[in-house]
């Protein structure tokens, strides 16, 4: 017995147990749920809570769990655009390749919010994404954040058609596109410092 709790202590020390616990009770809720397929540009909800786990030393939600709770959300978005299985037909996976977030009022203890995502805009190599995360009592914006979701092995374009969707992207909005740009300059200016 105490050799399981020693294991399990060990776990909790070395990996954040909670986060594969959270991510695997997603997969399985949204499995059994059975929700259909939604249109790609089509906007997912996810909804939330901001619990003890999530404070930071002021009492509200500490700023890196706002692009946590992101991650969920992009997680139950590809799932519902089926995207992952078009990743799997095409042989190509996806990874964050960048990300930046404004926050504009913090969410308090116990204050339910709702986050919105979509994805905006795709290039020769990523997705772009869209969160925004809404208190749910005033319906205000707490935190906006923008996702660049690189496809590794493979396009957007590829994986759409993989999907038996053959759509154009819509045109990136200003924000987007500069947040694109930023992204070059950083590339540029690192090569040249490599």
């Amino acid at each position: 017995m105490l050799v399981y709790l020693g294991i399990a202590a060990a776990a909790f020390v070395l990996f954040d147990v909670a986060y594969f616990c959270r991510f695997l009770f997603s997969l399985v809720l949204y499995l059994l749920q059975g929700l259909k397929q939604l249109p790609v540009l089509e906007e997912s909800v996810v909804n939330g809570l901001c619990w003890t786990s999530d404070l930071d030393l002021n009492f509200h939600m500490n700023n890196s769990r706002y692009l946590r709770e992101c991650d969920f959300a992009r997680m139950r978005l590809f799932l519902e655009k089926n995207i992952w299985s078009g990743l799997r037909k095409s042989k190509a996976s996806i990874i964050n390749g960048g990300s930046t977030i404004r926050y504009r009022k913090s969410l308090e203890f116990l204050d339910f919010f709702q986050i919105r995502s979509k994805i905006l805009h795709w290039d020769s190599k990523a997705f772009y994404i869209e969160h925004q995360i809404i208190e749910t009592k005033t319906s205000f914006v707490s935190a906006i954040a923008l996702v660049k979701m690189v496809v590794k092995g493979a396009s957007p374009d590829v994986v759409l058609n993989a999907m038996g969707l053959t759509i154009q992207s819509p045109p990136a909005p200003l924000e987007l596109q500069r947040f694109i740009e930023l992204n070059q300059i950083s590339s540029e200016k690192l090569r040249k410092s490599s």
